[in-house]
């Protein structure tokens, strides 16, 4: 007895001495170049490659090409990863293959094709892993021309129940996994390509399985299926291993639908059970010490650790990365999570405690203002000229995105008779002032209280943000919605102007 026990203590230490071994084997980050040539290159579309980084949120890096097509960015990474390549506002899509110290050449058409499937024919790749780069493409090609749902599907998808989902999203996977094995046998991948595809093909499961009505559940007990039994089907799919780390965009969507919805199963049970209202700061501890205490599988503990605190660092909050700052020391140990965690930390900081606002920036104090006196604040200020208010907040992952792109506009239209308008909604004040920050923004800027907020959204009509108004030179509004992003107004905005 005493020599099986020593035996399988042996056998362990083994185990997790080469599992500690393989997840340190990633010290400092190496740079990684993508450079490509698009045929049929449009000069006024955007190429952009966004990059799954593992832990923290997708990278857009915008990339500059020339007249012709030829393309080329930099970027640096700890371990392997792979990242979407765009066109022409998703015209062109699809994921590569990248380790650090890769130079990747890959050479697609972007000419518009009947079918979006066609365009993967036209892509060829050179350089480090060209060979499984092109595997995966064929993968994609595959797995793109059999999926897709109808918004009629849609709509009744949004309708099951948790045990009708579950089984949608069960069917879903299998008839995915038949794709794959019809990919390998048509194609004979390299193992590298392989293991991506099948991971691939779980991304979008367990992705989907974090959006089982959880947060409806947690919000209003009673009203929903009990969301039981969804973190069982998660551990199954233990343990992580370096291997997955080449497939960040699925390790990603995995360790998102782990770090949400085992925490929020127990708050359900605390607020079913103890009717207990959780919120803020609680719900917090609760997420993080469940994780915590759980998560037995050491390298995805560290990924929902370091997801929890990159998401709150993107919206300026570090009271928690503080709070926290012990338990991020003791739990996240490797560098590619620990060192780019704290970097953000450190770069955000002096925004939270000394915010610099762009010189041509104009803020207003509208505190005891009504929303009839701020509008006619805002008509009087820019009296004949086009206006374009822009409605957001600082919790608002999508209108910081736009963010850049505004940044484009206001540059683009400098010699022209507009003004930009940025409107604020149901944010801190110390976020707000951070994000004008970073962003640099010029324009005139109003940040609205709760009640503010809630009034000038019945006002407009705005049940989502970012939400934006065009008005003439006249004060008239022209045209409101979601759908006048500023990476597609300019047109409009110059018809004013004439």
């Amino acid at each position: 007895m005493k020599r099986k026990v020593v035996i399988l203590l042996t056998a362990l230490f083994i185990f997790f001495s080469n599992f500690a071994q393989n997840i340190n084997q990633y010290g400092a980050p190496k740079k990684i170049i993508v450079a490509g040539k698009i045929d049929n290159f449009d000069p006024n579309k955007e190429v952009i490659l966004a990059v799954n980084r593992i832990g923290f949120s997708q990278e857009k890096v915008q990339v500059k090409a020339d007249s012709v097509g030829n393309f080329k960015t930099t970027f640096e990474s700890y371990i392997p990863l792979d990242a979407w390549i765009r066109y022409n506002n998703y015209q062109a899509n699809f994921l590569v293959m990248l380790h650090p110290g890769d130079s990747l050449f890959v050479h697609f058409d972007g000419k518009r094709q009947r079918s979006g499937n066609k365009m993967f024919n036209t892509i060829l790749f050179s350089g480090d892993a060209a060979k499984t780069n092109q595997y995966a493409s064929k993968f994609q090609q595959m797995y793109y021309s059999m999926y897709g749902e109808s918004p009629k599907k849609f709509k009744a998808i949004q309708k099951y129940n948790t045990d009708q989902y579950i089984e949608y999203l069960d069917n879903k996977l299998q008839k995915s996994q038949k794709i794959f094995n019809k990919f390998v046998t048509k194609h004979q991948p390299d193992d590298e390509s392989k293991k991506w595809a099948q991971l691939y093909i779980e991304c979008d499961y367990y992705g989907k399985l974090g959006f089982v009505d959880i947060r409806r559940s947690v919000n209003n007990p009673g009203k929903n299926t009990e969301p039981k039994g969804i973190s069982e089907r998660l551990f199954n799919r233990l343990p992580i291993d370096t291997s997955m780390f080449i497939s960040s965009y699925a390790l990603s969507m995995f360790s998102n639908s782990f770090s949400f919805v085992y925490p929020y199963e127990k708050m359900y049970d605390i607020l079913t059970n103890r009717e207990t209202v959780i919120s803020g700061n609680n719900r917090d501890s609760i997420r993080i010490f469940h994780i915590v205490e759980f998560t037995r599988d050491p390298l995805l503990r560290q990924i929902a650790l370091t997801e929890i605190f990159s998401k709150e660092l993107d919206f300026f909050r570090i009271e928690n990365y503080k709070r926290f700052y012990d338990l991020v020391n003791t739990h996240i140990k490797e560098p590619f999570l620990k060192e780019p965690l704290h970097q953000k930390y450190i770069q955000i900081k002096p925004s939270i405690e000394n915010p610099q606002t762009n010189p041509e920036a104009i803020i207003k104090e509208v505190a005891d203002l009504s929303i009839n006196q701020i509008m006619d604040e805002i008509l009087q200020q820019n009296k004949d000229k086009a206006i374009y208010v822009d409605f957001w907040a600082t919790w608002c992952g999508p209108c910081l995105a736009e963010f850049p792109n505004s940044i484009k506009l206001e540059h683009e239209l400098k010699d022209k008779d507009v003004s930009f308008v940025y409107i604020c909604l149901e944010s801190e004040e110390k976020q707000y002032k951070a994000i004008l920050d970073k962003f640099q923004l010029a324009g005139q800027h109003y940040l609205l209280s709760s009640k503010q907020s809630a009034e000038i959204r019945n006002h407009f009509g705005i049940s989502g943000i970012p939400f934006y108004l065009l008005i003439d030179k006249k004060g008239v509004i022209m045209e409101k919605g979601s759908h006048l992003r500023p990476l597609y107004i300019k047109e409009k905005i110059n018809n004013l102007n004439r």
